[in-house]
């Protein structure tokens, strides 16, 4: 085994499709070649990684023409979204059927999300300042710590290539929708260098059913950059960041008629520095910082506002130990202060974290074990750990057996939260903690991939907040979970189409009651098919999920559906191309979150230019 490099490789992405339907993704044809940093923090390809990887390209991001990361990750395997009302409105994430807070979020390698609702703001974070998503699934707490029980999703910003590229793209559609981005990259020796900006506006529809009849409209302006130099001795140097500022009006239950609005930031900001002390030795050093703000006002008056900031060191360091192992060692140290108009017993909160890991092939099998422990200023001392197996039944055949811990750190409100009128936070709660094992089949054949998953997590200590007196709430560890899965993926070609197709089988269950866990859908489906006409790309993405309840005890119910949506693209010329787009071309009237409308049938069309 040689040592593995922790430069980022451009990637694709692998799915499967159901074994008993057509199967399809949006995004390209995967490869097993294809390269990922965030499953073991260092760069392997999806064959030799030992955990269930998807990666999203910037080719399958314009292929799929999707409008934010919630269009463009749902239905990917594992994996739903939920929108709360339309573009730049709360979309929140279901990974194997854990919760928005059980999934870590990297950009360039740096934690974001709000340290107070343990959530992160997919809406905000704007597509054409991206160059690829990585989602492994699975935990990973022994590698990144806290929140990451149903997996880890590690955004990269993008970066500069050979040559001088400039790169634009205008585009008008439904409910008087306007997005445009400009950007410039570029290489030259041992220099690269990216700058991109974008502005995403729409007039938006009634978000909430049952509310204030109004359009809730959404502005997002955002900028992105990045610089490397790599010197002569190999070293090299680079910096990220991300900036996008977003106004988006929405409805509330509490005031019907009222008009709601929120001003939010999402920043990243990192450098990092990697080098190689000798043949074997590969350090990486990077520090980093990311903000998540936001200022609500109702009927154009101020109300609140909430800020987290969280900055972050890592020196991390991979050694072979011979041509067939590599043991990887590292620091973390992490500092997460908020502050708002809400009041908070403390506000700032230090983790300092040691993690080991331990790769090695021997013959047709792989082992991986990884270690982590972490020391938390608000709930001490906690360790996690995952071992895995690999083995190749034949030359196109791969067995892979795993075990992993995780948890979830309680937020801000959970333990330091001060309500005047007596709903208060825990600072007794403990994290919440997780089991996970998997066994996994992977194929690789002349005519295509395929992947089966059977997965099982546990989790217990889930936190709730629970009446102790009339009108008066306060967070407990009193839940458990139990969520069995099944994931199968395919991607081939038949009659010419490139075919790719994600089937995830769910049972999420509350232990405690029996009850199927909220917001989660026991079937979902997602089929892609494209193809190449001369000039001309052809696709289509069917997507397709199961009701699912809005309430514990499973009373209210959101129905299942499936909308079809068509893609087209002309290329003009080698740097011009135009696109358009029918989402929901039946006009479906259907709900990710129960009461809250989607956009109905839209018709997007749009023109870029990239030379090639």
């Amino acid at each position: 085994m040689k040592l593995p490099r922790t430069e980022h490789s451009t990637t694709t992405r692998v799915v499967f499709v159901a074994l008993f339907a057509l199967p399809a993704t949006a995004m390209a044809a995967t490869s097993l070649d294809t390269v990922n940093v965030t499953a073991s923090r260092m760069a392997q390809t999806i064959d030799e990684t030992l955990a269930a990887v998807t990666v999203i390209t910037r080719e399958d991001i314009d292929k799929s023409q999707a409008k934010d990361i919630t269009q463009l990750l749902d239905g990917t395997q594992g994996l739903t979204m939920s929108n709360n009302g339309g573009l730049g409105k709360v979309a929140g994430i279901r990974l194997r059927g854990t919760d928005s807070k059980q999934v870590l979020v990297l950009i360039d390698g740096v934690r974001i999300g709000s340290a107070t609702l343990g959530t992160t703001a997919f809406q905000d974070l704007p597509l054409s300042q991206i160059e690829r998503i990585e989602v492994v699934r699975g935990p990973r707490s022994q590698l990144y710590g806290a929140d990451a029980i149903g997996g880890v999703i590690q955004i990269f910003t993008r970066k500069g290539r050979d040559g001088v590229r400039f790169i634009g793209n205008a585009e008008y559609g439904s409910h008087n929708t306007v997005r445009t981005a400009l950007g410039v990259t570029g290489a030259d020796g041992n220099i690269d260098y990216s700058l991109q900006a974008s502005l995403l506006k729409t007039e938006g529809f009634n978000a909430l059913k049952n509310n204030n009849p109004d359009k809730d409209g959404y502005e997002n302006r955002s900028f992105s950059g990045s610089f490397g130099y790599r010197f002569n001795n190999g070293a090299k140097i680079s910096l990220n960041a991300l900036r996008a500022k977003a106004e988006n009006e929405y409805d509330s239950a509490w005031g019907p008629t009222d008009l709601y609005d929120a001003e939010s930031l999402q920043q990243s900001l990192s450098g990092k520095l990697t080098f190689s002390p000798g043949e074997i030795w590969d350090v990486a050093l990077m520090l980093g910082e990311t903000r998540d703000e936001s200022t609500n006002l109702t009927n154009g008056a101020f109300t609140s506002y909430f800020k987290t900031k969280r900055r972050l060191f890592s020196w991390q360091n991979d050694i072979a130990l011979d041509e067939a192992s590599v043991l990887t060692v590292g620091l973390d140290l992490q500092r997460d202060a908020v502050e708002g108009t809400s009041t908070y017993s403390v506000n700032e909160r230090d983790n300092k974290a040691l993690f080991a890991q331990y790769q090695r092939e021997f013959g047709k099998s792989s082992l991986v074990l990884g270690l982590r422990h972490d020391d938390n200023e608000s709930f001490g001392g906690y360790n996690t750990g995952n071992i895995a197996l690999g083995r190749d039944l034949t030359d196109e055949l791969r067995l892979i057996a795993s075990y992993g811990t995780g948890f979830r750190a309680p937020t801000f409100n959970d333990l330091y939260y001060q309500d005047p009128w007596g709903s208060n936070g825990n600072p007794n709660l403990t994290p919440e903690e997780s089991k996970s094992f998997e066994l996994s089949l992977k194929g690789k054949q002349t005519w295509g991939n395929w992947n089966i998953n059977l997965f099982r997590t546990d989790i217990e200590g889930l936190i709730d907040w629970v009446e102790i007196a009339p009108f008066t709430y306060q967070p407990q560890n009193i839940n458990r979970a139990r969520i069995d899965g099944l994931e199968a993926g395919l991607t081939t070609e038949v009659a010419g189409w490139q075919v790719a197709g994600n089937l995830t089988l769910l049972d999420p269950r509350n232990k405690n009651t029996g009850k199927q866990l909220i917001d989660r859908s026991k079937r979902t489906l997602r089929i892609d098919v494209d193809r190449t006409f001369g000039k001309t790309d052809l696709g289509a993405t069917f997507n397709a999920r199961s009701r699912s309840y809005s309430n514990t005890s499973n009373t209210l119910m959101a129905d299942g559906f499936g909308t079809l949506d068509l893609r087209a693209a002309h290329h003009l010329s080698s740097d011009w191309t135009l696109r358009g787009q029918i989402r929901n071309l039946f006009d479906r009237d259907y709900e990710t979150i129960r009461t809250y409308n989607t956009g109905g049938r839209e018709l997007f069309v749009s023109v870029h230019y990239e030379p090639k």
